[in-house]
């Protein structure tokens, strides 16, 4: 009997932007697929028609192709919807949903929410788990004009056992079952439904996903007996939680951001929302409601936060990308979180980490998002790329970021990307760190004072100002020995530097002093050296 080619998935949600968690369970079956030499697919499930949006369906297709996450099948970016969206496959799933119905496996639940909720509440008195049940007392058997129903799929009165890839055997006992939801009262499958489907129909082999997801296995394995289908072989891989032990939760974003507009908020007064309004742009009510938590909405925490120039934590894809982390450093963090290839290795390129992939190094426990070490493991691959491997990285990341270093020609890119390489950790704190080359500087105080004012620092840079006057052309060969000259004044090698760091940047920290008065210029070089100087004068 020939052995079916390895199929794995990925199939996110498109309800918002790409979590990192869900970045790393696509890792982990794009890897398990290509070791194999197989195939990963990747499709939308978009039934729930509330929350899922054509925004953030392709906003996932372009995290993944940003982490260079292939599929071999799948939705192409920005084309029509085909057949990987659930959406678009609503007469296959009826057509299972009325073998069920024939079958004597499925039935019309009539119950509204508020019911339900009651018979919840009545078994939590009686102090015995509630168990939505075919034959169970109390149950609507119909009710003509109460509107559309849902239908139930009739679990079986059995223990269901898992043969977990990454948790090994797990027993779901027959009195834990509750018959399942599978067709929505708007007609639509449920997620539990349109899962088993789309597996069996796409040839999917393996299933990596979530622990989260391990009490639905059950289900979902019920309904390929059901069928007389062979399941899938799954593995339910462990969370990524904060190193405090709290999960990831994208709800971060929101707390963070109230928090900021509450900081700044006179004690014992409540938030201007209206002039908050007015300067985000956030619609007034929708505003309010978030400020009540309401909602925990991304966007509108992301417009507050940069209005009120407070970070956010990292939580999506997205996040990382305007953060200035370069896709595959990301990767190679997140692989290693609940992974383990053997060894003490850490930096991995991605074909070692397709050879060294296997379920066996997965942990049952949760791991933990170590965000120093991906700051670290980032400037390894910040120092470790070619120059135009960065560079590419570089215009990527201005994509989805607003620093004035997106002015830049390509040649000014490159000189601050040899500049700066060595000292930093992300492409966002060197965007950062370089805007006094494309803005005018806001001059540190403490900086004025400890390199201008004091330890002869004005009479350094008025001798160093003499010193670049009369040099012309201006570039790295016509000023290497002036600035050889500075560097030479005073007691102490390198002293008039941090005047000049000073005047040039608003800071005592830069590149090479060579490197950066070539790139700067000469007349802005002068210009702001004579501002400073005249700074002093009015002290």
């Amino acid at each position: 009997m020939t052995t079916p080619m390895v199929k794995t998935r990925f199939a996110p949600s498109p309800t918002g932007y790409l979590h990192v968690g869900g970045a790393r369970t696509a890792l982990f079956n794009y890897l398990f697929a290509r070791r194999a030499g197989g195939q990963f697919v990747l499709r939308i499930e978009d039934t729930d028609q509330v929350r899922s949006t054509a925004e953030s369906a392709a906003g996932i297709l372009a995290d993944m192709q940003w982490l260079g996450l292939n599929w071999d099948e799948g939705p192409a970016p920005g084309a029509a919807k085909n057949q990987y969206f659930q959406s678009m496959r609503l007469e296959l799933y009826n057509q299972f949903i009325d073998e069920l119905v024939r079958q004597g496996r499925a039935y019309e639940a009539y119950e509204t929410p508020a019911e339900l909720a009651a018979m919840r509440q009545q078994a939590e008195r009686e102090k015995r788990p509630f168990r939505y049940r075919r034959d169970m007392p109390g149950r609507a058997q119909s009710r003509i004009g109460s509107g559309p129903a849902v239908l139930r799929f009739e679990m079986p009165r059995k223990d269901i056992v898992i043969s977990d890839l990454v948790l090994g055997q797990v027993i779901v006992g027959a009195d834990e079952h509750d018959d399942i939801i599978i067709r929505k009262s708007d007609g639509f499958p449920t997620y539990h439904f349109a899962v088993v489907i789309d597996d069996h129909d796409m040839g999917i082999t393996h299933v990596l996903r979530a622990q989260e997801h391990l009490m639905n296995t059950p289900k979902h394995l019920a309904l390929y007996d059901a069928f007389n289908w062979t399941p899938p072989e799954h593995g339910h891989l462990p969370l990524v939680f904060n190193m405090d032990g709290t999960k990831m939760s994208k709800r971060e974003k929101a707390r963070t951001a109230r928090a900021a507009v509450q900081a700044a908020t006179p004690k014992g007064q409540k938030p201007d929302l209206e002039t908050l309004a007015a300067n985000t742009g956030v619609a007034p009510d929708a505003l309010a409601a978030f400020m009540a938590k309401k909602n925990d909405d991304a966007q509108i925490a992301v417009t507050v936060a940069a209005f009120m120039r407070t970070p956010l934590p990292e939580i999506d894809v997205q996040d990382f990308r305007r953060s200035g982390y370069l896709a595959d450093a990301l990767l190679n963090f997140v692989a290693l979180v609940g992974w383990s290839p053997g060894g003490n290795q850490e930096i991995l390129a991605r074909p070692e980490m397709i050879d060294k992939f296997l379920v066996e190094g997965i942990g049952k426990t949760n791991g933990r998002f170590d965000r120093k070490k991906l700051l670290w493991m980032n400037g390894q691959y910040v120092r470790d790329q070619s120059l135009e491997a960065l560079l590419a990285a570089l215009e990527s990341f201005l994509q989805v970021t607003d620093y004035p270093l997106a002015r830049a020609d390509g040649p000014t890119r490159l000189a601050l990307l040899e500049m700066y390489r060595e000292r930093t950790g992300t492409l966002a704190e060197m965007a950062e760190n370089s805007r006094f080359f494309f803005e005018e500087p806001t001059i540190d105080p403490r900086a004025f004072e400890k390199f201008v004012i004091n330890n002869d620092g004005a009479q350094l840079l008025q001798t160093s100002r003499k010193i670049l006057e009369p040099v012309t052309p201006w570039n790295v060969q016509t000023l290497r020995e002036p600035v050889e000259q500075i560097l030479a004044l005073g007691e102490k090698r390198g002293a008039a530097a941090q005047p000049i760091r000073v005047a040039v940047s608003g800071g005592s920290v830069t590149p090479p002093v060579l490197e950066m008065l070539a790139l700067l210029g000469r007349e802005t070089t002068l210009r702001r050296i004579d501002q400073t100087l005249a700074n002093v004068k009015a002290t």
